[in-house]
């Protein structure tokens, strides 16, 4: 199992570590063995952190609508991620801003897959990592 986010790489560092949260966390809802346990230190918990690869990748100019056009021939869960929902912190506002539209009617940031390793490989095989 492997994950990749597909991130605008014009964002700045704070909204490209937001985005990859945001989509990390919507990505992962509802699966299993993905997050390992808590780890007990010495006076303290340490979270847990994922069991499988997270690539974080640039978008490469490549449109939104071919990333996810790709996700959906791979069949791979894929969740997008838009600046109408980053540039909100109410979640009823951000319903609102997208409920029904078409990704041509929004400003998609990025994209994230998850599935087997070899399908998301094939996904994200021509886009770079983001450093």
């Amino acid at each position: 199992m492997k994950a990749a986010i597909v991130i605008n790489e014009q964002l700045n560092s704070g909204l490209l570590a937001n985005a990859a949260a945001c989509i990390t966390s919507g990505l992962f809802s509802g699966e299993q063995n993905i997050l390992g346990d808590g780890i007990e230190g010495n006076g303290v918990i340490f979270i847990p952190i994922t069991k499988i690869a997270i690539l974080i990748l640039k978008q490469n100019k490549k449109p939104w609508e071919e990333l996810v056009a790709r996700a959906k021939k791979n069949k791979l869960k894929y969740m997008l991620l838009t600046e109408e929902a980053q540039s909100t912190t109410n979640y009823g506002e951000y319903i609102q801003r997208v409920q029904g539209k078409s990704i041509e009617e929004l400003t998609v940031i990025g994209i994230g897959v998850l599935g087997e390793d070899n399908v998301v490989q094939k996904f994200s095989g021509d886009l770079g990592l983001l450093r």
